[in-house]
């Protein structure tokens, strides 16, 4: 790690060079682990994967645009609060919320609920409330927390923004960018060659030093919304999210467009999910068909789709396309915590009502989106996701990935294609502990006619103590549950065929539950004539007397037909004896 001095002696050192290089005639510098995106020309993704732009080519605003509505103000960050890791221990991990000053009185319960919430999640927070700078004094800050033991970070609010640019794609397009990958590699080289405000040149180590999340809110402005209250609601969801109160279902959706439907994508999903539901054919990836998923409860979403900073494009075999818009996710409210945005410049968080960010503003459900600020997306998702099936936080898996895709270098396809990779949302969140309560399903042993049967139904997952009942359906009336244990019991006087529905609430402040369909048969003892709960020479007994006696029936005239003759006579008497005293087969009653 470079201290500022020696940073800016390498940089003027860097252009020094260049410029005595070119004024020899040398045409090109290589270097170990060097990048330029912005001289190079665009070399094929050795892989053949379509970019995901949208159709409709919308245009975006970039550099010059920010800049007009963001000048320069004076630079000055303060800190506001450290809160420690409650066991205080050397294993405390330090993480930074950096927050614009302006907007830190309007959410400050909000903060303090989050960093009591991080105590308890094992990290040391401090609070910077910070106004004014630029991303160069923004990244020099970085480097001296991370000096002083910071892993990660969250951007809160309107705070600097970097910029890249590239010539990208054939034919080749000139690309400029917001990109939070220069806030993560703290000790390589960033550079601005041709010195307009836009980064063009990486070299040096390019690996992420750390890792960082942003939540910024106040580009959505749809229906009125507000910047604070949204942060309010959204640190609301965090916190239900980390103790409990907030659960999704433990599985993922792998929604795939068709043109990467053939990539395997959905099999890099269940390296972290047991299980997948996949969306991958023609017919079935279109706008309404992924609004339906979004409220079906998923934990985690891979999103694959043409897209625009506002809209997701779904083709159809026909070549019709079908869209969702930002304002519709709005009001769909998705069920979902955590999403991976396969989609042009959805996470491009300097555009108005920019979808990377709706998904976790939404009012319900959304925590963190990982997607691009510009044409192109993340590959290499199996490289992704056992580190987030790890329990790693959604913020270091991210890292993970960006170190392991650059371990070699980035080519000139990989700058186009992750430079502008970023986190929106918390960092610091993790596959949830917490789970929904799931009944273990079993088939149910058969009841017997007039004798005690008893059942104890089992479940997992969600907050102890359960609370057990019936809910519904046609249950034998003499049975009874347990709401504390889950058993069923009961002497059971009807012989027939049964269904009814069993439910388990947890102890959620917000209880969950679930709900299974019993099928229960309830049958006779094959052989028990005289309904004594066993079958012997008593039986054989019984049946002799009502034969040639006139004795009582069977109670069950069935039980007494042990050879299956589909009549109770003297048969059954000599079957039950060959089955009590010579071994012979078991009564077999129709």
């Amino acid at each position: 790690m470079k201290d500022y001095n020696s940073y800016i002696s390498s940089r003027v050192l860097l252009i020094c060079s260049i410029f005595l290089l070119f004024a020899f005639g040398i045409s090109s510098v290589t270097e170990a682990q060097s990048t330029d995106g912005a001289s190079r020309v665009w070399e094929d993704n050795p892989y053949g994967i379509k970019v995901t732009r949208d159709p409709s080519n919308t245009p975006l605003s970039g550099y010059n645009e920010w800049i007009a509505s963001h000048p320069e103000k004076e630079y000055r960050v303060t800190t506001a609060k450290t809160y420690y890791n409650s066991t205080k221990d050397t294993d405390d991990r330090v993480f930074g919320i950096i927050i614009n000053a302006d907007l830190l009185p309007n959410i400050q319960s909000s903060i303090d609920q989050y960093q009591i919430d991080l105590a308890a999640d094992g990290f040391t927070s401090t609070v910077y409330a910070m106004s004014g700078g630029t991303p160069d004094t923004l990244r020099l800050f970085l480097q001296n927390r991370y000096l002083e033991g910071m892993e990660g970070a969250v951007l809160i609010g309107d705070l600097p923004v970097a910029w890249y640019e590239a010539d990208c794609w054939d034919p080749v397009e000139h690309e400029e960018f917001p990109f939070d990958y220069f806030y993560m590699d703290l000790d390589g080289n960033w550079e601005d060659m041709d010195f307009d405000g836009k980064y063009d040149y990486h070299s040096g180590s390019i690996a992420p030093d750390i890792w960082i999340g942003r939540l910024t809110a106040s580009p959505l402005t749809y229906n009125g919304a507000n910047e604070a209250d949204l942060l309010v609601n959204y640190f609301d969801k965090n916190h239900r999210y980390r103790t409990g109160e907030m659960i999704f279902e433990d599985r993922a959706l792998a929604f795939i467009e068709d043109d990467w439907s053939s990539s395997g994508w959905e099999n890099d999903v269940a390296r972290a999910y047991d299980s997948v539901v996949v969306v991958i054919d023609d017919y079935q990836t279109t706008a309404p068909n992924y609004s339906i998923e979004l409220v079906a409860d998923y934990e985690s979403i891979l999103i694959c789709a043409h897209s625009s900073p506002n809209t997701h494009w779904f083709t159809t075999p026909s070549g019709n396309w079908t869209t969702l818009n930002y304002d519709e996710i709005v009001t769909l409210n998705p069920i979902a915590g955590f999403y991976n945005m396969f989609n042009c410049s959805s996470s491009r968080y300097t555009s108005t009502n920019f979808l990377g960010g709706w998904y976790i503003f939404t009012q319900g459900h959304g925590l963190a989106t990982i997607g691009s600020t510009k044409t192109g997306s993340m590959l290499n998702f199996n490289l992704f996701y056992p580190y987030w099936n790890q329990g790693l936080t959604y913020g270091e898996s991210f890292a993970n990935w960006l170190t392991d895709v650059g371990n070699d270098g980035m080519a000139g396809w990989e700058i186009c294609w992750f430079y502008g990779m970023t986190l929106n949302g918390d960092p610091t969140l993790t596959k949830s502990p917490f789970s929904a309560p799931k009944i273990a399903l079993e088939q149910l042993p058969d009841g017997i006619y007039s004798e005690e049967y008893t059942y104890t139904f089992s479940a997992s997952g969600g907050v102890l103590p359960y609370t057990w009942s019936i809910a519904n359906g046609n249950c034998p009336d003499s049975l009874t549950m347990n709401s504390e244990t889950g058993e069923i019991s009961g002497v059971i006087h009807e012989i027939s065929d049964f269904t009814y529905y069993v439910q388990v609430e947890d102890a959620s402040p917000t209880p969950y539950s679930d709900l299974i369909r019993v099928d229960f048969h309830v049958n006779y003892l094959c052989g028990d004539a005289n309904n004594d709960e066993s079958v012997n020479i008593a039986d054989a007994v019984f049946i002799i007397n009502y034969v040639f006696n006139g004795g009582p029936a069977p109670v069950l005239l069935e039980a007494g037909d042990a050879n299956c003759s589909f009549d109770t006579n003297v048969g059954d008497a000599v079957y039950i004896i060959n089955y009590s005293f010579k071994g012979g087969p078991a009564p077999c009653c129709p």
